[in-house]
């Protein structure tokens, strides 16, 4: 195959023979495949493939040619299988490398680049009716706790594109649900603010509301006095008042002394 233009700090050019050459891919910059961030992984594969024009052999429509051919009952190797090859393996080392160890297992029968792709389609795009039901209550036991906001809206939103990819969106109004029933008491200003709106925000409006909030929290945390200071202060005040009542009380004895000497 040939492949021009293709920048020296994304891949490696080797040339084979005359104006074919296979093109080795760098995917240091993908993002490394876990179990649960599959569609924005297959995202950014498939369009560095597809910008060098070999998203073929991850979906499998460039097929394998034939390794032999035979002429006048001669079998000889097929040198455009050879290149086939060449360049598969190239593609398949470059995914393997952008895929986490622990999703590394679940491909240890395949063989090409396309047969990576399917195992992994299937795996994490597969529409059953359990993979729903167990994106569905993920979402459900999902809560903010101690999470920060990215943390927790990140990991809604995570599920949310993996529904969506499995054909089963949900509608808007029922991931602002989700968004919000998971938020601490800390957040109830502001799921008052929007369960009152007539229309749903959109989610980068409920992400900005929830951030500014949770800025507002921690603003008032830095100028609170902590635990122990206030405790001191007020264990500092009950000695003083303590100190003060036997003070008075020891005037009181001497001058009730005093008069009855005098009498």
């Amino acid at each position: 195959m040939s492949t021009t233009g293709s920048p020296a700090s994304a891949s490696e050019m080797i040339a084979v023979s005359g104006s074919t050459t296979l093109l080795n891919l760098n995917m240091s910059n993908v993002t490394k495949l876990t179990a649960s961030n599959f569609l924005m992984w297959g995202r950014q594969v498939r369009a560095l493939l597809d910008g060098y024009d070999l998203v073929g052999y991850l979906d499998g429509s460039v097929t394998a040619p034939p390794p032999t051919i035979t002429t006048e009952g001669v079998v000889t190797t097929n040198d455009a299988y050879v290149l086939w090859k060449r360049q598969d393996k190239l593609i398949f080392s470059a995914l393997l490398g952008a895929i986490s160890v622990s999703v590394q297992s679940l491909l240890s029968k395949a063989n090409t680049t396309a047969e990576i792709w399917e195992t992994l389609t299937s795996t994490y795009a597969n529409p059953s009716r359990s993979h729903v039901q167990q994106l569905r209550q993920q979402l459900k036991l999902w809560k903010k706790g101690t999470k920060a906001i990215d943390v927790y809206f990140q990991g809604l939103t995570t599920k949310f594109d993996q529904l969506a990819l499995l054909g089963k969106p949900l509608e808007h109004d029922e991931q602002i649900e989700f968004i919000l029933e998971g938020l601490t008491d800390d957040y109830k200003k502001v799921v008052d603010q929007i369960e009152g709106r007539d229309k749903s925000p959109s989610l980068t409006e409920v992400y900005e509301k929830l951030l500014h909030q949770e800025n507002k929290l921690a603003a008032q945390t830095e100028s609170s006095p902590s635990l122990p200071v206030t405790a001191n202060v007020a264990n500092y005040r009950g000695n003083n008042n303590n100190n003060n009542a036997r003070n008075h009380g020891r005037q009181n004895n001497r001058g009730s002394n005093g008069n009855e000497t005098s009498a």
